[in-house]
């Protein structure tokens, strides 16, 4: 298995234990869209409190077709960047593209 597969196995894995581990302890619906041919992998809350809807994206992780795994919202206390670590993926693979690159400089994770 290449590694773009690899990362994108491991990626959709997480994020459907993530959504598993949600469900049980919530009262939202739990949305996975996985977009495997452009390697978009989201997670969305969908629910009422009260007569407000809470309904948006929690997660977002782009794998790239050049092996860069793009943490882009990460709206979780769960830090999926060090789920993604314990995966022994490399830290120059991983990019917190969540933080203006000014933040990204000052973290041993990838620029770009």
């Amino acid at each position: 298995m290449d590694q773009v597969a690899k990362y994108r196995k491991i990626v959709r894995r997480l994020l459907h234990e993530m959504a598993e581990t949600f469900r049980n302890n919530s009262n939202w619906e739990l949305i996975e869209a996985f977009d495997e041919e452009h390697g978009q992998y989201l997670l969305f809350t969908d629910g009422w409190n009260g007569d407000d809807r809470d309904y948006g994206c929690f997660m977002h992780i782009e794998v790239k077709n050049d092996g860069q795994i793009w943490i882009r919202r990460d709206g979780t206390d769960l830090d999926i960047g060090s789920q993604l670590l314990e995966e022994d993926i490399p830290k120059k693979h991983i990019v917190l593209a969540f933080f203006p690159m000014s933040m990204r400089e000052q973290s041993d994770f990838a620029l770009v």
